[in-house]
């Protein structure tokens, strides 16, 4: 193959992957319910920071008074005011901002693909994951503890493409909501991590984009 034609060759792919997540960002903004603001915190819980991503295409950290993204795995990128995995990781693709102790999150999250979040993020081996099980219809919490996921309770899943998903982490208790419906669970043992933020998983790494995102931390 000649250096043209990879050329060409790649910058499809670069087209394609961002024509996905324009795609997305429209039914997100479409079908997202616009009754409650998602960008605010919750009873009980202070504002760390928040990010809506209307800023250049580029690197998720990149830009003048953005958030302090961390990428954990894959990278990372915005466009068409959404965050997206533009270079996926093998399994699993993380991004988390430092918030203290029991760090929370609440975001738009739109796809159909294994997408998600992640709050009390310690390393990559032990947090907590909110993940779309689209295949079953529901979203799983899951606890990640030295290397091993564990579903700890789900959560009905929600009509349309895209919903306002959060994980709240108040030790024991962690309560997962989607859209109007949530569970809580208690876990004993849960140690505190410093970090939340966003989650994506094989397969179909490229057809999940994140909105509205809100990092808190208990009161």
């Amino acid at each position: 193959m000649s250096e043209r034609s990879r050329g060409r060759d790649w910058i499809g792919l670069v087209a394609a992957v961002v024509f996905v997540v324009v795609v997305i960002g429209v039914f997100s903004y479409l079908y997202r319910d616009h009754s409650t603001s998602p960008t605010t915190a919750a009873p009980g819980f202070n504002l760390v920071t928040k990010d809506s991503f209307n800023r250049a295409s580029g690197p998720i950290a990149y830009g003048k008074n953005v958030a302090a993204w961390k990428s954990i795995r894959g990278s990372w990128s915005v466009a068409a005011g959404a965050a997206y995995v533009s270079d996926p990781a093998p399994l699993v693709n993380v991004v988390v901002i430092n918030a203290g102790p029991q760090a929370s999150v609440k975001a738009s999250v739109s796809g159909m693909g294994r997408c998600g979040l992640v709050a009390n993020f310690i390393d990559e081996n032990d947090y907590l994951s909110l993940v779309r099980i689209e295949k079953y219809g529901v979203w799983r919490i899951e606890r990640h503890l030295n290397g091993t996921a564990e579903v700890v309770g789900t959560v009905g899943g929600s009509k349309g493409v895209s919903a306002t998903a959060s994980i709240a982490v108040q030790a024991p208790i962690v309560t997962a909501t989607v859209g109007e419906q949530h569970v809580s669970v208690s876990i004993s043992d849960l140690a505190p991590g410093n970090s939340a933020g966003l989650y994506v998983a094989d397969p179909n790494q490229s057809e999940c984009a994140f909105d509205d995102v809100v990092i808190t931390r208990p009161n």
